[in-house]
């Protein structure tokens, strides 16, 4: 159990690191093969890493509230200041009109607001409610949901940039891979870590979303999959290799900070976007352009994750992390 859990920190501590980098004006061969696999990939790791409950709905409605409903209330109120707050000098307007911003703190329309990343919390706690339900009270036929939720996923496909309140037309995907990495976890078969197999399934990836998916942006929050077969195949492939490669790495110190405090980042590190807008456009006397060269937004990601890294240090030696939902 507690390999399995250090190469799964591992995971999740590069996997946010992926994420943040495809946000920092990352440029489109670096997207494609990013967006490709990252959100799939938590959906995956999260159902990899959930145990059957033994404790009553009510119950277990309140603990996964707890973990995720108050993580993203808290970080969408600390953005409603901060990003209001610096409109309101900078033009002495809100972000938004009153009605947008109580709408989309809520998450009414499908729209998180500035902090967008924000909808994975509630999307993945729309998941693991349902997971629940499933697991505790259907134990037979189970393939026939399966199934019927793959189906789903594929209709709601085709709505492209539809989005529903809650992020309602995403979850039956992030369900998906929620089940099969739940059902990765259950299988005893030998896993192949070889280098000719984690080498011949990285180039099936980028055969696949490059020329399959026809360089297909994947975008998970809004449904624009391009064929979703392709991308279907190809998000499997990339978390089969990038789990592959972590079990390689195994335990580190370092990617497992990152990923035991992946939540703080999911929520926190768009405030770097702000930060960095304003450095370039004072720089250059330009606004921030929609992508960058690989070495440049690696090096801004580079930075974040260091400010995170002596963040966690210091909350720790202050024993002040719980109160940041540090651990």
């Amino acid at each position: 159990m507690t390999q399995r859990l250090d190469w799964i920190d591992t995971a999740k501590g590069i996997g946010i690191f992926l994420v943040v980098w495809g946000h920092f004006y990352a440029s489109d061969t670096v997207k494609i093969v990013i967006y490709g696999f990252h959100m799939p990939l938590f959906f995956f790791l999260s159902g990899y890493l959930y145990k059957a409950k033994k404790i009553g709905f009510p119950s277990f409605l309140l603990k996964t509230s707890q973990k995720l409903l108050l993580p993203f209330f808290i970080f969408q109120s600390a953005t409603l200041l901060i990003v209001n707050g610096i409109s309101l000098i900078g033009s002495q307007q809100l972000y938004k009109i009153p009605s947008l911003l109580v709408t989309q703190f809520f998450f009414l329309d499908g729209e998180v607001g500035f902090n967008t990343p924000l909808w994975f919390l509630v999307v993945l706690f729309n998941v693991e409610i349902l997971f629940y339900l499933f697991t505790r009270y259907l134990k037979n036929r189970q393939w026939i949901v399966v199934l019927g939720v793959f189906l789903l996923a594929l209709i709601l496909s085709t709505h492209v940039n539809e989005r529903f309140a809650f992020g309602l037309h995403i979850v039956p995907l992030g369900w998906l891979f929620y089940y099969i990495g739940f059902w990765s976890s259950t299988q005893s078969r030998p896993v192949f870590k070889s280098w000719p197999v984690i080498i011949l399934g990285a180039i099936a990836y980028l055969y696949t979303v490059f020329n399959l998916n026809a360089g297909q942006i994947a975008g998970f929050r809004s449904n624009n999959l391009g064929n979703f077969f392709a991308f279907f195949l190809g998000a499997l492939l990339g978390i089969f290799v990038f789990c592959l490669l972590c079990q390689k790495i195994g335990k580190s110190q370092l990617w497992s900070q990152f990923g035991q405090n992946s939540l703080v980042i999911f929520g926190t590190h768009y405030f770097f976007l702000i930060f960095y807008a304003h450095f370039i456009k004072r720089v250059t006397g330009e606004l921030a352009q929609v992508s960058y060269p690989i070495w440049m937004t690696l090096n801004l990601t580079t930075f974040a994750f260091i400010f995170y890294a002596v963040l966690f240090r210091v909350t720790r030696k202050l024993g002040i992390t719980h109160y940041f939902f540090i651990k």
